[in-house]
């Protein structure tokens, strides 16, 4: 987890050292984690138009958009939240 260490009552050259060694290695994640996210075959770029609508589960993805002009189509933003059970319910009573 992206935890610091529990702190101690005891300030140690050791206890430094583990710190020290501990956010080395969550900046080296992270570094490595942004790597990933940032190659172009990890991405899908969906260009939207007027009245789009988009919907994500973001459970199973990271999502963001790129800067786009807003005087010529405000942005409109809607946010709902949806338990993936009372979804799939909803799909199975819909369904033939």
């Amino acid at each position: 987890p992206d935890l610091p260490p529990y702190p101690t009552t005891m300030d140690t050259a050791e206890n430094n050292s583990h710190n020290d060694t501990f956010y080395r290695k969550l900046q080296e994640a992270h570094e490595a984690w942004d790597d990933i996210l940032r190659r172009d075959s990890m991405r899908l770029v969906i260009e939207l138009q007027p009245g789009d609508c988009v919907l994500v589960a973001n459970q199973r993805c990271l999502h963001g958009r790129y800067a786009f002009e807003t005087s010529k189509f405000p942005r409109v933003v809607m946010g709902c939240y949806v338990g993936m059970d009372e979804l799939s319910s909803k799909w199975r009573k819909s369904g033939p």
